[in-house]
């Protein structure tokens, strides 16, 4: 009969237990949250991404509609973040780093000089995507309340954040953020994370940048269009093709020349050869960091295109992201008016140097000197 007891006792204080604990902050939800996985992305207003609280004030959860058009239950006070790859990383950097409980990918020295130390301490979990190299085990231990993917919307991402879900117990969201939707991204953002402040400067900057630079490109004819290519790698001879979504701000800004078969959707580009790139003989190259930047001058084939001969030719500032992509996340808004500045000299007449220094004071909290400026953009200035 005592023992009978005993492990009755025991029972009742594990149930006890688990009700206690199922809730706190910063633990995996106590059951799966409510999801409804359409077999198409649906198209959402942005407007109609809501982050509603429930009708009780003091509930300790409510149900969120992503850009997928899931219903996800999310605690309503939500603390612990993790991004499920490194472009949701670098908004979610700018906007809550301080929520971030793990990272996708590690960050260099002169990432972080940028950025923060403090946030090469996190633990590096993997991408969900690309590599699919994520820990599961280790995103489940680390507890996060939210896994939070943030930009393009993949056919198959429903099924993706939910598969997230059923391997971890972590509700997992996704946060549409093209070019055109960057600004309500980090909106919904801000009133998720209780960041609305911060959400709504990052928003307001992404939308005014974005109308200015298209309002100024519409008053340029057609046949003033520049050409240009995008050269990346240890030849500079893997370029961005037109029409993919890693081009998307160079294909806005002028004539992409690169044209291929089955252009690859990855940030790496397409291989060509240099016949085909003399063939093209774009008016401006822009070389991606690290890449040949410094040889073409000196080098017999490069130096036939019209970009060289010209000195039309620039490296692209890659720090603490490039600024045309890799990732292709809120790293473009400074690309897009450098690019704009670069080829439109014009009509682009602001201080450039004064809009990097907004940008970085804005996204990633740094205050840069003129020194500085001048160091990063040392093969990248605007020449006269």
């Amino acid at each position: 009969m005592k023992y009978n007891l005993k492990i009755l006792s025991l029972i009742l204080a594990l149930l006890l237990t688990f009700t206690v604990t199922a809730c706190k902050p910063g633990e995996p939800a106590a059951s799966e949250p409510v999801t409804k996985a359409p077999t198409e992305v649906p198209t959402v207003a942005p407007t109609e991404i809501p982050t509603e609280a429930a009708d009780d004030p003091e509930a300790e959860s409510f149900i969120f509609t992503d850009s997928a058009g899931r219903e996800v239950e999310l605690p309503t006070n939500i603390e612990r973040i993790v991004p499920s790859g490194p472009l949701g990383q670098q908004i979610l950097l700018t906007i809550a780093g301080d929520m971030l409980v793990a990272l996708t990918n590690n960050l260099t020295d002169d990432e972080a000089y940028y950025l923060g130390e403090g946030y090469q301490a996190l633990p590096v979990i993997g991408q969900f995507f690309g590599s699919q190299d994520m820990n599961m085990e280790e995103l489940a231990s680390l507890a996060p309340q939210v896994v939070i993917d943030i930009g393009e919307p993949k056919g198959s991402i429903a099924e993706d954040m939910d598969t997230i879900t059923m391997q971890t117990g972590i509700p997992a969201i996704f946060i549409e953020a093209d070019l055109d939707k960057s600004g309500d991204a980090y909106r919904t953002l801000g009133q998720l994370l209780g960041k609305e402040e911060k959400g709504a400067a990052l928003g307001a900057y992404c939308d005014r940048v974005f109308a200015e630079v298209m309002a100024k490109l519409d008053g340029i004819a057609e046949e003033d269009s520049i050409s240009f290519a995008y050269l990346m790698g240890d030849t500079g001879l893997n370029a961005l093709a037109n029409g993919t979504y890693h081009a998307t701000i160079m294909d806005l800004l002028g004539n992409n020349v690169v044209e291929v078969d089955n252009p690859s959707s990855r940030g790496s580009g397409d291989e060509i050869n240099m016949e085909q790139l003399i063939i093209w003989n774009p008016e401006y190259i822009f070389f991606g960091s690290g890449s040949v930047y410094s040889k073409v001058k000196t080098d017999a084939s490069f130096m036939t295109l019209q970009a060289i001969q010209n000195d039309n030719y620039y490296e692209v500032p890659g720090l603490p992201y490039n600024w045309l992509g890799a990732p292709p996340s809120v790293n473009r808004f400074i690309g897009l008016q450098w690019m704009a500045h670069i080829l439109y000299p014009d009509t682009f007449t602001e201080d450039f140097e004064a809009i990097v220094q907004e940008y970085y004071k804005l996204f990633y909290d740094f205050e840069m000197s003129s020194e500085e400026y001048a160091e990063l953009m040392v093969n990248s200035e605007l020449k006269e």
